[in-house]
């Protein structure tokens, strides 16, 4: 019985390890994502030589307000999408143990003298 539960806890706990490495890889990347991006608009935005009329200002101020516009939303949903991850993976853990649990039942049924030991 020891044999089954030791490969079910090992497949389980890679299965887990590699569901929170995914997710600590994409918090960062995303993290560095929106960093990028806000540098590239701040070289945008402050590029040297742009003429200092009247619809440039308009321009710029119509593209910084779609681009916070953009970001925000972009932060939102990936915030979001964070969320239902990590709403997965507990679900994942919480089916894990009640699996577990019906295997050990399952075991214990197919062996009963082993498991009266």
């Amino acid at each position: 019985m020891e044999n089954q539960l030791e490969y079910f806890d090992a497949l389980i706990n890679t299965q887990k390890q590699t569901f929170n490495n995914l997710l600590n890889v994409q918090k960062e990347l995303h993290a560095k994502w929106f960093e990028s991006i806000g540098k590239a608009h701040t070289a945008l935005t402050t590029m040297p030589g742009l003429p200092e009329t009247p619809q440039t200002k308009e321009a710029l101020n119509q593209y910084n307000n779609w681009f916070s516009t953009a970001t925000s939303n972009a932060q939102s949903t990936t915030q979001e999408a964070i969320k239902v991850q990590e709403n997965c993976i507990s679900a994942y853990e919480k089916q894990s143990a009640i699996s577990r649990e019906a295997l050990k039942s399952l075991i214990n049924i197919a062996n009963p003298a082993k498991a009266t030991n």
